[in-house]
Parts: C-alpha cells; structure tokens; sequence
C-alpha cells in the first residue's frame, strides 16, 4: 500500500514538472510587474477620445499613436482594425498573471477597471479588445495554449462584468510563442506571463 502511494506520488510529481505547473525550487517571485498600478494610464473622467486622437498613447504624433480613422485596409474577418497599429496599444497596459495562474491580482484589476471606464465612454462605443493571453516559456506547448486562452477570458470576464459588451472582445492564446522577453529565469518569464489588450476599431 505504501510502495503504491510512493509511485503514484512520484507521478504525479513529474507529471507536474511536464505540464508547467510543479515547483521550480526557488520561491517564485510574484511581484507585480505594472509598477504604477492604477496610474498607468491617465483617468478616462478627463475626457480621452480615443478616435479623435485623444487615446491613451496622446494624440496623433505623440508616442507613434495613429489616427484609426486613417486606417485602410487589413480589417479582420469581422471588419475590425487596429485603433493603434504602431504597436503601442494606445497605451493600454499589460495585464500580468502569477505562474501557472490565470486568476487575477487586485494590483491588474486596478487597471482593467480603468480600461472598463475608458471603453464604456459613449465616444468610445466604436472600440473593441482582442484580448491576448501568453505564458512563459516552461510547459508544454499544448499547456500553455491552453493556460494563455484561460488568461485572456479571465481579462474578458472581469471586463463583462464591468459592464464591456462581450460582444466587443475577442481572446487570442499565443501561449508561449509570443514572449516580450527572450531568455529564461523568473525576471523573464514573470514578464511573458501576461494579457495583452489590443484596441481594435468596429465598423459602423
């Protein structure tokens, strides 16, 4: 009974190591990367207008934001396109997750209550979200797919239930096939653990 216990335990155990979530040894670090939490972006009370060139990133010229309306062209499947396809995401903030974790942290939420209020502006009515979801690079690719798809609907969520239409958001998993920052080590993968809110413009 107790030689069964020790190799079901030890299966376990491995099958841990596998997927990603077993222990790495050290205690990880779970520091929240957004150091200005809840500051990140400027308050949407004070009149952001992300389609007139008022979005998180300044207006246009500032910080490589573009004018969405300027936009021709590579729409998606329903018709959206990038508010900001500099890259610079009109400024929104990455929304970082602890390891092997998709639930989210009050130091996130701060900002994804900012992101709700912004997108819930009856100026912005014409912005919508794909919401992003990545992993570091530990786990098996099917894993993190996986885990990178549970991250962007926990964003999703949150955001429904701060009054954001799901109709205006879509999730994306790149799991670990995405990193913001190549290499190994907690002070890398606690950067790739993370969603990535992509401001994308609906047609009318």
């Amino acid at each position: 009974m107790k030689s069964s216990f020790i190799k079901i335990s030890a299966a376990v155990f491995a099958l841990a190591l596998l997927t990603g979530c077993g222990p790495e040894g050290a205690v990880e670090d779970t520091t929240p990367i957004n150091d200005n939490v809840g500051a990140v972006m400027p308050d949407p009370a004070g009149g952001l207008d992300a389609m007139n060139g008022g979005g998180f990133g300044g207006g246009p010229g500032e910080n490589g934001w573009t004018d969405p309306r300027n936009l021709a062209g590579n729409a998606d499947a329903d018709g959206w396109t990038q508010a900001d396809p500099s890259g610079n995401n009109l400024g929104l903030p990455v929304i970082y997750f602890a390891y092997d974790s998709d639930v989210l942290v009050p130091s996130e939420t701060a900002n994804l209550d900012k992101i709700a209020a912004y997108l819930n502006l009856e100026k912005n009515q014409r912005l919508a979200l794909v919401i992003e979801g990545h992993c570091d690079n530990r786990g098996t690719d099917e894993y993190n797919r996986a885990l990178g798809e549970r991250r962007a609907n926990a964003i999703r969520a949150y955001l429904a239930g701060r009054g954001v239409s799901d109709a205006r958001m879509k999730t994306q998993s790149f799991g670990e096939d995405k990193p913001a920052v190549e290499g190994s080590g907690e002070a890398v993968w606690r950067k790739n653990r993370r969603g990535v809110p992509v401001p994308m413009i609906m047609p009318r």
